[in-house]
């Protein structure tokens, strides 16, 4: 599926095809055929680049680019939705809700601070009073009218200000999307053991992300057997909010069993190991050599870095 398909056609089939992908071998992304160390050596390097950017036209190259490669390396579409979703809204909320909140707080003081002479005007219902008290709501009104307006000019000074910090963090959000979308769990924990990092750590990494569709299947799976054994609201209400409620209190009924089973499957998971002898070989090095002999830097992982460099000094000396 394109990424403009999947704009207008989404399924719940979509999401845990792509969590599949995420956790597992992703074959044909680029960033999965180079040693795993030169990409995470790679990776704290273009976390720091951004930062050394204040421009908002190289920084909207090096997001360009962040996300070619991100289609390149097969990133979930649907975890950049939410990551734009994220960036846009967190835009809004100093353009819209700033302004919005600081015109209801400023007509609310500005009500309370008369708020004997509205009560005076209606219990006495005096059209002299009343029409006092109609003048000073509408005072109110258009005091929050004016701070909502200056407030939203304010916003959008800010959002000028912000947009830089906001289009970096999307760089490295992007970029840490497209290298843990891209490698395998075995990769990546493989390259973090070369670089010195504990076993321990790395098999935390590994196992996460193998057990994450695992976990997923099983919540589907109990939300369906609940939705079998329980009755859909037969009027949906307004805004469909009696149907909402339905299934937040079926997400809720199935997360408890989920949680039991989590338990159970790390337990079971955990005895498998040690008959294993998983705790003898965290300390063994031979364990750590075997597990990293095939691991070697060729040419194109030198190529891809010096690339990459090549290119941001393109970026700073020509924008």
């Amino acid at each position: 599926m394109s990424y403009l398909t999947a704009l207008t056609d989404i399924s719940i089939a979509d999401l845990k095809v792509d969590l599949m992908r995420t956790a597992y071998d992703n074959e044909d992304a680029l960033l999965n055929t180079f040693d795993p160390r030169v990409v995470l050596l790679w990776t704290v390097l273009f976390m720091i680049i951004p930062w050394l950017f204040y421009d908002t036209l190289p920084l909207v190259t090096l997001l360009a680019a962040a996300f070619v490669l991100a289609a390149l390396s097969q990133v979930s579409k649907y975890l950049l939705v939410l990551l734009l979703f994220g960036q846009l809204t967190n835009i809004g909320f100093f353009v819209v809700m700033v302004p919005l909140m600081g015109g209801l707080v400023t007509g609310w003081e500005d009500l309370s601070a008369n708020s004997s002479q509205l009560i005076d005007g209606v219990v006495a219902f005096d059209p002299s009073v009343l029409a006092e008290a109609g003048g000073i709501v509408a005072a109110a009104v258009g005091e929050g009218l004016n701070t909502a307006l200056s407030s939203q000019q304010a916003g959008v000074e800010a959002v000028g200000a912000v947009v830089p910090f906001f289009l970096k963090l999307t760089i490295i959000s992007v970029i840490s999307l497209a290298v843990f979308s891209a490698m395998s769990p075995q990769k990546i924990s493989q390259g973090m053991l070369r670089l010195g990092v504990p076993r321990q750590l790395t098999f935390a990494i590994a196992y996460g992300y193998r057990m994450m569709p695992l976990l997923v299947e099983e919540y589907h799976a109990l939300i369906n057997s609940f939705r079998l054994r329980s009755k859909v609201p037969e009027k949906k209400g307004v805004l469909s909010w009696r149907y909402l409620l339905y299934l937040l209190k079926l997400s809720i009924k199935a997360f408890y069993p989920l949680i039991f089973n989590v338990a159970k499957r790390s337990r079971v998971t955990v005895e498998a190991m040690e008959t294993k002898g998983f705790s003898q070989s965290l300390s063994d090095p031979k364990s750590r050599k075997l597990r990293t002999d095939d691991m070697i830097i060729r040419p194109r992982d030198v190529s891809f870095v010096f690339g990459s460099l090549l290119f941001v000094a393109g970026v700073w000396v020509f924008l």
